[in-house]
């Protein structure tokens, strides 16, 4: 018999990383604790040890381990190179219900738009200036990024404001419709969780406190892990697994990360939600930075804002935009002319 190959031993891992993970998700509550030591054993395997310590220091909360899991974890994330990136692919799936029709009449959604861009956006012929790209889109999901601001869709909170129906909790709306819709989309699941409001808090205060010292750069990245806890309330009262939401399936995501972060903040938030939800196996470590790249890669700011608007993902970055948004009508319409086949 040959011995065993780097290869072979890859892909054992991979075959045990699959396995811990449809076990925890199928048994749920009732998991093992060593399939998440088992799971973390694969991940350390396959050179991710930052997604190992997770699933190691979940399973310390009931086994006794000596910790030397975890400092093997530590010492092998210091060999890493500073920066890494990593990618979260999309499926087609959904795109005729969130994206399609949202588009101008001789625009067109392509599989890839060139050898360095994904999915996007092109003309199918020559459009004059003023044509419509996309039509209005409406924010799937957002967060209000200013004081005194609409919990639900961010405008400025009116003299008399709409409080939530639980007095412990923090949330103001503009509207008693804004809070009929932020209870049926997210807020139900987590407006007696002190816990989980906690976690809010500490991350807005901090993003508030970034905004105010011009540290714009931590500002956003805050924002974007506000919208991200958001996104795992959705999950949470939805009772599904974050990424397989319809709004999530076909957004691709893009991170760019210190291998020392993911061990570090990241990690602690991860486990703070897992607990303050209770989460554990639904929503893996993996599974949340996987979201957090889905939210960096397509999430957009406005003043108020930062939020998911489905159609708008498509969007590819370009340092000469053809195409901006008409604050009149809400679409996205070219700025000059575009020839047929450009995007």
């Amino acid at each position: 018999m040959p011995p065993p190959t780097a290869s072979s031993g890859a892909k054992a891992a991979d075959a045990l990383k699959r396995h811990c993970h449809h076990m925890i998700n199928t048994l749920g509550p009732a998991a093992p604790p060593e399939a998440f030591l088992f799971r973390a054993n694969a991940y350390y395997a396959l050179g991710r040890p930052y997604l190992a310590l997770a699933d190691y220091n979940t399973a310390a909360l009931v086994l006794h381990l000596s910790g030397s899991h975890q400092v093997r974890c530590h010492r092998a994330i210091e060999r890493f190179p500073a920066r890494q990136v990593a990618t979260y692919p999309g499926t087609d799936s959904h795109l005729h219900i969130f994206v399609r029709p949202r588009l101008g009449p001789a625009v067109a959604l392509v599989a890839a738009v060139d050898a360095a861009c994904g999915r996007g956006l092109v003309a199918e012929a020559d459009l004059p200036a003023g044509a419509t790209v996309l039509r209005q889109d409406v924010p799937w999901l957002q967060y209000a990024t200013l004081d005194e601001s609409c919990a639900c869709c961010g405008a400025a909170l009116p003299e008399r404001a709409f409080a939530c129906v639980n007095p412990e909790c923090h949330e103001e709306y503009c509207s008693r419709d804004c809070r009929t819709a932020a209870m049926a989309l997210y807020h139900a699941a987590v407006c007696t969780n002190s816990a989980f409001q906690g976690i809010e808090l500490d991350l807005y205060t901090q993003m508030r406190t970034a905004a105010h010292e011009g540290a714009a750069r931590a500002q956003r990245r805050l924002a974007q892990e506000l919208l991200m806890v958001r996104l795992m309330a959705v999950a949470v009262q939805a009772q599904v697994v974050p990424s397989a939401m319809p709004q999530l399936r076909f957004l691709s995501g893009r991170i760019a990360y210190a291998p020392a972060e993911l061990s570090g903040a990241t990690l602690h938030l991860y486990e703070r939600l897992a607990q303050a939800l209770r989460v554990h196996t639904m929503v893996s470590y993996e599974e949340m930075l996987g979201i957090l790249a889905r939210v960096r890669t397509n999430a957009t700011f406005t003043d108020e804002t930062i939020a998911l608007r489905l159609s708008r993902t498509m969007v590819n970055h370009s340092c000469a935009p053809n195409a901006a948004e008409d604050a009149a009508s809400g679409e996205l319409r070219t700025t000059r002319p575009v020839k047929r086949g450009s995007s």
